[in-house]
């Protein structure tokens, strides 16, 4: 388990430093893009730039027209990664306290309950106590399974509502309300 963690960290890293470069290659393209516009609203609109540099344009123009949603996308991978082990380490935990508390009936007495097959049918010696036992303890995958989603769905709906908050409108718009 601990190879499968390590293997995803060095994919998330590596993730990362793709993202960087694209990041770079992508900033050279916006300011070039931001050098073109500042050209063209100091000839057609300079009104709409008095009070700016054109440095502080250059930060407003980036963060209108940088493409975020790779990086937010990054996040929400990283987050699942980082959040795997402790979320097996929270349900591990919970189920062992439920067990001793008796909330979650131990796997061993709960197989005693589970009706596979007539007890005067040829079927009984298809599934013994022992059979029983792995399919209760199959069962128990599926606390984690949709432990794991509803964690993920967490992690999405936090990166999502964040991506939408920081949402910059057009750049006029932004011009007109950062104004120094």
């Amino acid at each position: 388990m601990i190879g499968f963690f390590l293997a995803a960290t060095l994919i998330c890293l590596a993730l990362g430093g793709l993202y960087w470069l694209w990041a770079r290659r992508i900033d050279a393209e916006v300011r070039e893009g931001a050098d073109i516009e500042w050209s063209h609203l100091q000839e057609a609109e300079p009104s709409l730039l008095e009070g700016y540099d054109k440095e502080r344009f250059l930060q407003i123009y980036r963060r209108v027209h940088f493409p975020r949603f790779p990086g937010h996308a990054l996040a929400a991978v990283c987050a699942f990664v980082v959040s795997l082990p402790v979320t097996f380490a929270a349900i591990g935990a919970s189920i062992w306290l439920g067990e001793r508390l008796g909330w979650i009936p131990e796997p061993a007495r709960l197989s005693r309950y589970i009706p596979l097959g007539d007890t005067s049918s040829a079927e009984e010696g298809y599934c013994d106590a022992e059979c029983r036992l792995y399919l209760v303890e199959a069962y128990a995958g599926f606390y984690f399974f949709f432990a794991i989603l509803a964690i993920w769905l967490v992690i999405v709906a936090v990166v999502m509502r964040r991506y939408h908050a920081r949402r910059p409108g057009y750049l006029r718009e932004e011009l007109i309300r950062n104004r120094p």
